[in-house]
């Protein structure tokens, strides 16, 4: 039986050489994981296991087992991987394979740094030298990589929340990682172990990895900078409907101001003809002044000032288009949902909604706003007239009608609610497009 000090050279190896990773990859999704931590932390542990079980199978069985085991904790690592993060498949691909690069890399700089070192036991398997040269190099890289994930890679992955960008974005690791893997181990003259112990190996393999790590950063960068001209462009668009419809309302208050200060002429003129008896001059004169009076149109439809601005910019265009325009709204003013969010996410659901009864060839086209604060949560409903076909992509997501791709509208929404930690749903139902967002305060 082998000694007790080798069984905890492999369990010391094994953690070193899975946990660390395993954390960083995680990381990004750690806000979008399908089990609970509870849960999580069990499936991690039985994976360490079967590390620790599959290092000794290697070193203690008789004949050459390290190819097999290496391709056994691969796949088990992606199966748990793709099993326990719950976000768009380009990006959990993408993220794997970048941190299985530095994986490697960490691996085989660990392994020559040991052989300079103590050549002895680097001839060895899973000795307490390569464990100490495994710590000190992921030390080394942990601190930068870190920071990348935290400052560029996470906010990448959250704030784009399709997935649309990251469908094929997954290759550009996985061209390194083949790139990588063909330079190093395609020479089949020689075996692993030596060609890891050669420093210019690891040389050339920590020069791939540089221009790697460099081309991620731009990347991740890129997105980040797109999804912040998108809210930009998102945040204009609703700025100008309340300046309009802040417009709209100014001009409404000067004609009321001006029919209250013609109230007296019109009074003299009716008394007038009412004395006279010329009625039929009277009807045809009230004719023509209920043509003149303002818009009845609504003023307020809530006490939420955004809310409101954006309920009324586009109840005037649903008025423009012949659109029934029902509002239900039962919003304060003070909540916890920030005015751009409100005016984002009224703004996209009504928007669409305008715009698919503007597709519509019947006469009855309508659209139907329910919006109220229930305790701590904000429920909105935009229903409106469909009769035609949704356009999906792959994963699901709305396609857009203005461009390709999917659409940004229904994106932002879905953001918006999980943001608050809410859930957002469209359907179809009885010739009706329905929309349904909750928003909750944490």
């Amino acid at each position: 039986m082998p000694p007790v000090y080798r069984f905890i050279e492999i369990i010391v190896y094994s953690l070193l050489n899975f946990l660390p990773f395993l954390a960083l990859a995680l990381y990004p999704f750690r806000h979008s994981l399908r089990f609970s931590r509870g849960v999580t932390g069990i499936l991690i542990g039985l994976l360490s296991v079967i590390q620790v079980l599959l290092g000794a199978w290697v070193s203690f069985v008789p004949g050459n087992h390290a190819a097999i085991a290496s391709a056994l904790s691969t796949a088990l690592y992606a199966a748990f991987y793709f099993l326990a993060v719950k976000k768009h498949f380009g990006k959990t691909l993408f993220t794997l394979l970048m941190i299985s690069n530095l994986a490697n890399f960490a691996v085989i700089s660990a392994k020559c740094i040991e052989g300079l070192l103590f050549p002895a036991l680097a001839m060895q398997s899973y000795r307490w030298s390569f464990s100490m040269m495994l710590f000190a190099v992921e030390i080394l890289l942990s601190v930068p990589i870190f920071l990348y994930m935290k400052s560029v890679f996470t906010p990448a992955v959250e704030k784009e929340p399709s997935g649309f960008e990251w469908r094929y974005l997954w290759l550009i690791p996985a061209t390194f990682y083949i790139v990588w893997y063909f330079a190093i181990y395609s020479v089949v003259s020689h075996s692993a172990l030596e060609i890891a112990l050669r420093p210019k190996n690891t040389l050339f393999l920590f020069i791939i990895n540089v221009g790697a790590i460099l081309i991620y950063y731009v990347v991740t960068r890129l997105i980040l900078e797109q999804n912040q001209t998108l809210e930009l462009k998102e945040k204009n668009h609703q700025l100008s409907m309340q300046a309009v419809q802040y417009e709209n309302l100014q001009e409404k208050i000067t004609e009321a101001r001006r029919a209250k200060h013609d109230v007296r002429h019109h009074i003299s003129i009716i008394h007038e003809y009412v004395s006279k008896g010329e009625l039929d001059a009277l009807l045809r004169y009230l004719d023509g002044y209920n043509d003149s009076l303002p818009d009845d149109l609504l003023i307020r439809f809530c006490e939420n000032p955004a809310a409101n601005a954006v309920l009324l910019y586009f109840a005037q265009q649903a008025k423009d288009n012949d659109i029934d325009y029902i509002v239900q709204a039962d919003i304060p003013g003070d909540i916890f949902v920030s005015d751009t969010d409100i005016s984002v996410l009224f703004g996209n659901l009504i928007e669409n909604a305008i715009d698919a009864c503007k597709e519509e060839s019947g006469d009855d086209r309508k659209i139907d706003i329910r919006a109220m604060l229930k305790g701590s949560t904000l429920c909105v409903t935009v229903d409106n007239t469909f009769t035609g076909t949704l356009r999906r992509t792959t994963d699901n997501e709305f396609l857009s009608t203005k461009h390709k791709g999917p659409g940004l509208g229904t994106q932002s929404v879905k953001s918006i609610a999980e943001q608050y930690g809410g859930v957002c749903r469209f359907e179809v139902k009885d010739g009706m497009f329905c929309a349904s967002v909750m928003c909750n305060k944490r």
